[in-house]
């Protein structure tokens, strides 16, 4: 079994390239010049239907485990769960405007974005939380018997972008990643 805390913190790299594309988009748009309506509809049909699907319920399974090892854990857990279910409905509602656009609805500059930069915000603050107080407690709280009993609780999607097995629907994103990783090795960001 390969170690879950790597998968979970390599997870949480690929979510910030993600918001990074994202971010730059929005900047556009600030701007007033036109963003890629259709990539930030990829990035966020993904991160509602990967993270939102898989990676948040398999947290939240893990946020359990550890809250029953350890009592003092059960605020922080619970509040994460909670930050889960607002960044799932947030990305909804973000991709749903972005969807509308895509389709030649006219959405106004309000509707996209102030809520994707709050989106941004929040899921940065939450992997900042996992990475800073989840992750170190998950790996000395949780061994391989709660691992193996996590993984058969939850249905194991592989990752359709990042995964071994990519999904032709991200093929545009694939090379928007690999172009943002060119320019930000370039100007050593």
């Amino acid at each position: 079994m390969s170690d879950p805390i790597a998968l979970w913190h390599a997870e949480h790299i690929n979510f910030a390239i993600l918001l990074n594309l994202l971010e730059v988009q929005l900047d556009r748009f600030h701007r007033g010049k036109a963003p890629d309506y259709e990539l930030m509809l990829d990035i966020m049909f993904y991160m509602t239907h990967y993270p939102d699907v898989l990676h948040h319920p398999k947290e939240d399974l893990a946020f359990a485990r550890m809250a029953e090892r350890q009592a003092s854990v059960r605020p922080i857990v619970a509040d994460l769960a909670g930050q889960h279910a607002k960044l799932k409905h947030d990305g909804n509602a973000l991709a749903v405007a972005l969807d509308d656009i895509v389709n030649g609805s006219i959405t106004v500059r309000e509707h996209v974005e102030a809520p994707g930069r709050a989106y941004i915000a929040a899921f940065r603050g939450h992997i900042d939380r996992e990475e800073g107080e989840i992750l170190p407690l998950a790996s000395r709280l949780l061994g391989r018997e709660d691992w193996e009993a996590i993984n058969a609780a939850i249905l194991l999607l592989e990752d359709p972008l990042f995964g071994k097995t990519l999904d032709h629907r991200y093929a545009a994103l694939r090379r928007q990643i690999a172009s943002h990783v060119r320019t930000s090795k370039a100007t050593g960001a």
